[in-house]
């Protein structure tokens, strides 16, 4: 006589076993700051990885970090930077607009399916060993898609947007593709004589900056002693360019900070006198930007915006959209209060002075 089984339970156990099977041979662990050389050798391996993940940037943006890896026979396959304030919440800190999840290096002999799946498996792991958190909120790179475990986890999901210039060795085919109004204004800003300087004085940068936030009556969303922090970490790491447009007094009237890898060139931040604003200063900046990235990067992303004014000029030159997934979670009253947080952002800024 023939027993008969219930399939979707047999599936069910097949699966739960195959996942077992797959953690034994993962280990899970948070690594000693003495290990963070094999962390940054594994982001330069990664398709997710750039300079934002790297241990120095972190400890430079952040109070506190713990790095949690996957690891497969001794070789990390998989991790995640976690830089946290008050113990609990984690996530991008400022000046960082791309963390979250690693993944190895692609293996060209390894089906797309298998490939997945082990992507899934992997996330799934960390996922399954992160930190208790009252709140857990980060934004991605651009190369990780694979959002399905969190999803299956209960994440709320956010999307945002970047442009970035994927080949910029051929800078003729480069600036041929930029719009017509950016080769208007660059060439403009070089008719009104602006010339383009390098100047290592993040204060002078600061003060530049800080006058874009207030032309638009907003506080600067992070301090001078953290552009200190974070400008000496990666002067030490020859990682940065300063870029200020000068007129024919003398004067600078905009400017634009550059962080780099082989990688990629990052456009983190920039600013401008609002007296000098119809120059065509910035479109300068970020021409002479990209020509001095073509030298040291494969990449330059223009760290792009939601909103719309920005996102138009960014558009302009010429750069192929990116989304980044953010990933959200936390408890139900910090969220609530973290919702009326991010609507009133700059009313929080003017009474914290963060």
């Amino acid at each position: 006589m023939f027993k008969v089984y219930n399939i979707s339970i047999l599936n069910g156990i097949f699966i739960t076993w195959q996942w077992e099977i797959c953690m034994k041979n993962m280990k899970l662990r948070y690594i000693g700051e003495d290990e963070y050389d094999r962390w940054d050798k594994f982001v330069d391996s990664s398709p997710q990885g750039n300079i934002f993940n790297k241990s120095f940037f972190i400890k430079a943006v952040s109070d506190a970090l713990r790095i949690l890896v996957c690891e497969e026979n001794g070789r990390i396959i998989g991790g995640i930077a976690l830089p946290h304030t008050y113990g609990r919440f984690y996530r991008n800190p400022k000046l960082t607009p791309q963390l979250g999840i690693l993944l190895p290096p692609l293996n060209p002999e390894e089906k797309h399916s298998k490939r997945l799946s082990r992507e899934i498996d992997i996330i799934k792991a960390i996922i399954h060993s992160l930190p208790d958190f009252l709140q857990l909120d980060y934004s991605f790179s651009y190369n990780f898609s694979n959002l399905l475990p969190f999803i299956w986890e209960g994440y709320n999901l956010n999307v945002y947007y970047t442009y970035v210039l994927e080949n910029i060795k051929d800078l003729d085919i480069v600036y041929k593709n930029f719009d017509y109004d950016i080769k208007y204004e660059i060439k403009r800003a070089m008719k009104n004589g602006l010339i383009v300087k390098s100047d290592p004085d993040i204060k002078r940068f600061y003060e530049i900056n800080k006058k874009s936030y207030a032309r638009q009556d907003m506080e600067m969303p992070y301090t001078l002693d953290l552009l200190v922090n974070l400008d000496e970490a990666m002067q030490e790491s020859n990682s940065r360019k300063m870029l200020f447009a000068v007129n024919k007094d003398g004067r600078a009237i905009a400017a634009v900070y550059l962080i780099y890898d082989a990688r990629c060139t990052y456009y983190l931040m920039g600013g401008a006198d609002p007296e000098y604003r119809n120059t065509g200063a910035q479109s300068l900046l970020l021409w002479e930007g990209i020509k001095f990235a073509s030298n040291v990067s494969a990449m330059f992303d223009f760290e792009g915006s939601v909103k719309e004014s920005i996102e138009s000029y960014f558009r302009k030159f010429g750069g192929n959209q990116k989304i980044i997934y953010n990933i959200y979670k936390s408890s139900p009253l910090i969220k609530m209060i973290y919702n009326i947080a991010r609507k009133n952002k700059n009313i929080v800024r003017k009474i914290i002075k963060v």
